[in-house]
């Protein structure tokens, strides 16, 4: 109980550090997550968390969370408070966090929802559409969040070469059509951040500004994209100079229900395309279990034969 107690009163320091964090104390901040003492693996998980998820909620002070967690992993004796006998550091825990939300699957997390959806007996017109424009702002706007902070945390050292390369070749790999401008949106996001130190190194990233570029013939694509990916290029050829980064239309805002009106249109438009694509489903696999009755009935009526 007593451990329990020392727990809870740890996460409510993490909580009151990282909730006021700034440009102004964040150094002072650091120094007493430092003095906390973490003698477990699941405190530091827990720690971890609350760092990581209000990280992703203030977009403006990402390079702030950035810098804690780099000081934080390159000082030892924070590290070393926790018991001796794992692996387990706070690296890694975090480069965890980051890779789970970074690799999240559109589909899966749209087909669970689906699936609660189904399972709760929600009326489609009355719950559904607020459901789903909730769900597209918030996968959006995490994901956004979560390469500005890998791109932030690359920058402070704080994230391995290996594992930013392999982030920029996945999201210029395969056209995913389902979410094709924000997995551009993320490349660009990335590229922007970590373009200035990567150019110093014998990575090529005129690949994948070039291949930016010629995704821009896409019709459907928004003028938002079409503006960073355009500044991107600038900054390329002239040796990624440091610019105020383009923001992706909405993210300054913590929910969908603070975005202005025609930015609401915007996932209005794609929550109603995905409905009517779960209603045709649904209707097909109504029509095809009505078949397959049908068929079973038929058969079981079949005289057998002499």
């Amino acid at each position: 109980m007593e451990q329990k107690n020392n727990s809870d009163q740890v996460l409510n320091t993490v909580r009151s550090i990282v909730y006021h964090l700034n440009d102004v104390n964040w150094v002072k901040m650091t120094q007493k997550m430092m003095a906390l003492p973490i003698n477990n693996v699941k405190l530091l998980d827990d720690i971890t968390n609350i760092i990581f998820d209000r990280a992703l909620k203030r977009q403006n002070y990402t390079h702030i969370y950035a810098q804690m967690c780099a000081r934080l992993i390159n000082d030892s004796k924070f590290n070393n408070l926790i018991a001796t006998d794992t692996e387990i550091t706070f690296q890694k825990v975090l480069l965890k966090k980051c890779h789970d939300v970074f690799y999240s699957n559109y589909q899966e997390e749209l087909n669970k929802l689906k699936d609660t959806m189904k399972n709760d007996n929600m009326v489609p017109k009355k719950c559904l559409s607020g459901v789903l424009n909730n769900f597209l702002f918030d996968f959006q706007k995490r994901s956004i969040c979560n390469c500005r902070f890998i791109g932030e945390l690359f920058k402070n050292g704080a994230f391995p070469e290996k594992y930013i390369l392999k982030c920029i070749g996945d999201l210029g790999k395969e056209k995913n059509d389902n979410n094709y401008e924000l997995q551009m949106h993320c490349l660009c996001i990335i590229l922007q951040s970590v373009g200035l130190i990567l150019s110093k190194t014998s990575y090529d990233l005129n690949k994948n500004i070039n291949k930016l570029v010629s995704s821009m013939e896409n019709h459907g694509m928004s003028s938002t994209l079409k503006c960073l990916i355009k500044k991107l290029k600038i900054m390329n050829s002239k040796g990624w100079m440091d610019e105020e980064p383009v923001k992706f239309a909405g993210t300054n805002c913590n929910a969908y229900r603070d975005l202005p009106p025609h930015m609401q249109m915007v996932y209005r438009v794609r929550s109603k395309k995905i409905m009517s694509d779960w209603a045709y489903d649904e209707s097909h696999d109504h029509r095809l279990n009505v078949v397959n009755n049908y068929k079973i009935e038929v058969r079981s009526n079949i005289p057998p034969k002499l």
